[in-house]
């Protein structure tokens, strides 16, 4: 599947690619730190979005509540986590379902298997938004 991939996302990388500004947080950041930039500069939401609370007790990384969609932050590596707990908060909140992954060099495979699954859900009418945020270069792709 890699081998079928990379041409794809060649293409959304150059195409999709900005950059930060310099108030985003560092390679060593943590999940927390890097949902509270994302939500700020990159989804434009309101601070009470980050860590939005559920009835039950569960919190959702990012809950864009304008746009409906209930987003996951996680590194490349737990991306199964990510896409797992998303759908969980989107079934949750009847949403849209979201991951945002933060990626770091080497972290290829865990990246392109994400994205094959993602692209997976969207074939079978999953309208799942995905955005790749690498911690350290800082540019961020939304697919």
């Amino acid at each position: 599947m890699k081998s079928l991939l990379a041409p794809l996302l060649l293409s959304l990388l150059f195409l999709g690619g900005h950059a930060s500004t310099d108030t985003s947080p560092n390679a060593n950041s943590n999940e927390a730190a890097w949902a509270e930039f994302i939500a700020s500069t990159v989804l434009n939401v309101s601070p009470e979005a980050v860590e939005y609370r559920l009835p039950d007790g569960r919190r959702i990384d990012i809950f864009d509540e304008d746009n409906n969609i209930a987003y996951e932050v996680d590194w490349c590596q737990k991306w199964e986590e990510g896409i797992g707990q998303s759908l969980g908060y989107a079934i949750a909140t009847n949403s849209q379902p979201g991951l945002i992954l933060l990626y770091k060099h080497g972290e290829d495979e865990y990246y392109n298997t994400a994205l094959g699954v993602i692209n997976q859900l969207r074939e079978r009418g999953y309208n799942y938004k995905f955005i790749v945020v690498n911690v350290q270069s800082g540019k961020i792709w939304k697919f």
